[in-house]
């Protein structure tokens, strides 16, 4: 669901032309924005102060436009400081994460023939997986480490962002705005994720009161992320030819609700 613009009141060219001229000229100028490495030198060395005031900008720029992937990043990266920790060390107490630090796999095309995927029936993870991101026109290369972090933290945030359309396949959630809000609260029910929460809440404050689905969505979101083993330590690109309803009932990953 992204927010369209309703055009101009028809009116005679002249007229419309100096309209638009007035309506640009009483716009503030449009704030430059933060790039990753920008944001990840003030997530290593900022204050508290200073990542919150920009994580807030980031959040409200990504509100305002539902479709823009990197703010999702830049906010991610401002607020993720304090919970880091906690999430490394779950992630390395699992043989599996320890394994995922020492071979660093990527799910990208320099990695993963989507080809062969293609070929494997739609019930298997990998064929289901190759055929949401064709009918998406998603990229898997998209989804790289962000700039100027240290190598570990560099490493997971890569395989965080890389496993997400994969979670979109598991949970069934789409990727207009209310499905992304579900996966949101998935993933804070999963990681405890600061950005998670704070996307999750940010939308249903600016979207929920138009969808009443939303906020029923994400709470089921939320429980199923709960309820599920702990995924990012999961080899999911060494499941592709399985069955993709087996891979959700060993991972705990109950069925989504309809409403």
């Amino acid at each position: 669901m992204v927010a369209r613009a309703e055009g101009p009141m028809e009116m005679p060219a002249p007229q419309l032309r100096e309209a638009t001229s007035a309506s640009a000229e009483a716009k503030p100028p449009r704030r430059a924005r933060m790039g990753e490495a920008q944001a990840a030198r003030i997530a290593l060395e900022g204050s508290a102060m200073e990542r919150a005031r920009l994580a807030y900008g980031a959040l409200r720029d990504l509100l305002d436009d539902p479709n823009d992937t990197t703010r999702v990043f830049v906010l991610g990266l401002l607020v993720s400081r304090p919970s880091y920790p906690r999430f490394l060390a779950r992630l390395t107490m699992d043989d599996r994460g320890g394994r995922l630090l020492r071979e660093r796999p990527s799910i990208d095309s320099t990695s993963v023939d989507f080809d062969r995927l293609r070929a494997l029936p739609e019930t298997t993870l990998g064929g289901a997986y190759a055929r949401y991101l064709d009918a998406q026109g998603l990229d898997p290369d998209l989804f790289q480490a962000p700039p100027g972090l240290p190598d570990v933290p560099s490493y997971v945030a890569k395989r965080m962002r890389q496993v997400h359309d994969l979670w979109h396949v598991l949970t069934e959630y789409e990727t207009d705005v209310r499905g992304e809000v579900a996966l949101q609260a998935f993933t804070y029910g999963q990681t405890g994720t600061p950005s998670a929460l704070i996307i999750t809440l940010g939308a249903l404050l600016r979207f929920g009161a138009s969808d009443r689905t939303m906020l029923p969505l994400a709470v089921d979101g939320f429980r199923r992320g709960r309820a599920a083993e702990f995924l990012p330590p999961v080899w999911l690109e060494e499941m592709w030819e399985r069955p993709i309803d087996e891979v959700r009932r060993e991972l705990g990953i109950r069925p989504r609700s309809r409403s």
